[in-house]
């Protein structure tokens, strides 16, 4: 029975460091482009990835979120005619606010509401369902987390702006995740994704 324990132990001992590894290896990848595009599409989406990164730790526990909302709030015309509050839930604000500031709204929709910027990509052509889909830094990657088996068709409650893909993973930075700007890293493919807006920077 003692050696059982040993055995165990050191097994999951092993798991453990395994996952840690993983976890420190997906944190120092290279994210990048999945394929080439031209100068010019690149430097459209690097400014957007970078404009993002700006706000990178901006939070609602210090306030830092609230020069984000106060942008968009300042752009007209407003979506929906809503003026966002601080303690409304952000993230769709946090990727209108980065295509504000890189003055690029002719192609990339302002919404403070996920599922009708799903619309809005919809409308100009620009929104892609495949779950094959490797993704660009400067896409918009839309969730949601209530419709998780099979073709992730359900409401979407959150969105964030791709930063890169390094082989099946895909680097993600979002406003109100966790209450912040923060990254995620997430599986190409993966359940939760609802789909892409894929603005035309060419």
């Amino acid at each position: 029975m003692k050696k059982f324990r040993k055995r165990l132990f050191l097994v999951l001992l092993a798991m453990v460091l395994l996952a840690i590894v993983g976890i420190l290896a997906l944190k120092s990848a290279a994210f990048g482009f999945a394929r080439p595009v031209s100068d010019t599409e690149k430097q459209k989406r690097l400014q957007i990835v970078a404009t993002a990164e700006e706000w990178l730790g901006a939070s609602e526990a210090d306030g830092g979120h609230k020069p984000i909302i106060d942008l968009y709030n300042a752009h007209e015309p407003l979506a929906v005619g809503y003026l966002m509050k601080y303690e409304d839930a952000w993230c769709a604000t946090f990727g209108s606010t980065v295509a504000i500031q890189c003055g690029m709204t002719g192609i990339i929709p302002t919404e403070c509401g996920c599922q009708r910027q799903i619309k809005l990509f919809d409308s100009l052509g620009c929104w892609v369902e495949d779950d094959n889909y490797i993704p660009l830094p400067g896409d918009y990657i839309f969730y949601s987390s209530k419709d998780v088996i099979g073709d992730n068709i359900g409401w979407s409650d959150h969105v964030g702006i791709v930063v890169g893909t390094w082989g099946n993973y895909i680097k993600v930075i979002e406003g109100n995740y966790l209450d912040r700007v923060e990254y995620r890293i997430i599986a190409v493919g993966d359940s939760y994704i609802r789909g892409y807006g894929v603005p035309n920077y060419g």
